[in-house]
């Protein structure tokens, strides 16, 4: 039995004539977008395997050549201590909040340090946090030795104080399965733990811009310019990974007077449905408009049965619908990418079984928010629809 959609929105017929003719930037043609099957996607070209030469590097929407030169010595500091492509990620997050990579006033390298213990520290021209110096805004060690990550001559210096970042998230217990901001505030103390989220995608771009799409590659890899992709199922350096192997069974888009908000994933009954990425669930639950969830539903029957929702870095929200069984999780709780959240089933508006998997931007939950989760999950590395 074919395997068709999983939540169901109606709109007027004005709603999706603006849609078709405006939301998707202009006429389109609407041949083959009903009924038809999904070409399961693969992974883009590039996923490591260059380095941009120091002298030429290409351009990051949004960031000065200076600012580029910062995140690639950060970079070149995680290959020279063997830190997988995930740790970059992190860290030029990190560097993003606390500086905005930045390390002189006006980004003037001639600026004069001043390298005695002092609060008159050549800070950031995007301003400082008292003592705090550097890309990585750390607090210099004091006169009589204590405290502090070094002197501020080291901490000045961008390779040295990335090096000392690096130091301090190697020693963090399964942090590359850590969402970018819990990682980074273990590493950093910060009054303002949750800043960090909202530099995960502009930091997944860099790296993948500077390195040839490298946080593209396998999450725990050490050969992290290997230009080899994350496998199927495997995480991507990234944070991000498929939240099922299986076939696309329905694709994202209109359907006459309806709008499918997602793609729908058919592996077998019981497959082990996981995070597609770390965040905080918000909902755990069986949909209200489904009633009873532990009955298999039709496409008669209402609702999205039982399911999850988790809050993600940078307002991405993603929704896994049609669960066996109550979600494995619940609300308040922290996961893990790749963490299991419940199991393949039929609950709800189904008509067999099958994950229906939604990507949300904008921490917007309602239709507005709704994106195509199969060129997302790519240009994550994680692609959606492979076996």
């Amino acid at each position: 039995m074919r395997r068709r959609r999983g939540i169901w929105v109606a709109v007027s017929v004005a709603a999706t004539f603006v849609l078709l003719c405006c939301g998707l930037g202009g006429t389109v043609a609407l041949t083959g977008l009903f009924g038809k099957q999904s070409t399961p996607a693969t992974n883009p070209v590039g996923c490591g395997g260059k380095l941009a030469s120091y002298g030429r590097l290409p351009q990051v929407s949004g960031y000065s050549q200076v600012q580029e030169t910062r995140a690639y010595a950060i970079i070149q500091a995680g290959m020279k201590m063997k830190v997988p492509a995930r740790g970059w990620v992190v860290a030029i997050a990190t560097a993003l909040q606390e500086s905005s990579l930045h390390v002189y006033a006006n980004d003037n390298p001639a600026y004069p340090l001043v390298v005695e213990h002092s609060m008159a520290l050549p800070h950031d021209s995007v301003g400082h946090d008292h003592d705090s110096v550097g890309l990585f805004q750390q607090r210099p060690t004091a006169p009589e030795g204590e405290g502090g990550w070094g002197t501020v001559k080291e901490l000045m210096d961008p390779a040295t104080s990335a090096g000392k970042f690096y130091k301090k998230l190697l020693s963090l217990p399964g942090w590359q399965q850590l969402p970018v901001t819990v990682a980074a505030q273990m590493v950093q103390n910060s009054a303002f733990p949750d800043a960090y989220a909202k530099w995960e995608s502009d930091a997944t771009n860099i790296v993948n811009t500077l390195t040839n799409g490298a946080a593209r590659g396998a999450l725990t890899a050490t050969a992290t310019t290997s230009g080899t992709c994350a496998a199927a199922g495997e995480p991507a350096a990234s944070g991000w990974v498929q939240p099922v192997k299986g076939p696309i069974s329905s694709p994202f888009g209109p359907r006459g007077g309806f709008m499918h908000y997602g793609v729908d994933l058919a592996p077998p009954k019981g497959t082990p449905i996981v995070a597609a990425a770390g965040g905080l669930v918000i909902t755990a639950k069986c949909d209200p408009d489904t009633g009873n969830c532990d009955t298999d539903g039709s496409m008669n029957t209402p609702g999205c049965g039982w399911y999850v929702e988790i809050k993600h870095a940078d307002g991405v929200n993603t929704r896994y619908c049609h669960m066996i069984e109550r979600p494995m999780v619940h609300v308040g709780q922290t996961v893990k990418v790749g963490q299991q959240l419940g199991k393949v089933g039929q609950s709800g508006n189904a008509d067999g079984p099958h994950l229906h998997f939604e990507v949300h931007l904008h921490n917007d939950l309602s239709g507005n928010g709704a994106i195509d989760p199969v060129p997302f999950m790519r240009d994550k590395g994680a692609p959606v629809g492979g076996r």
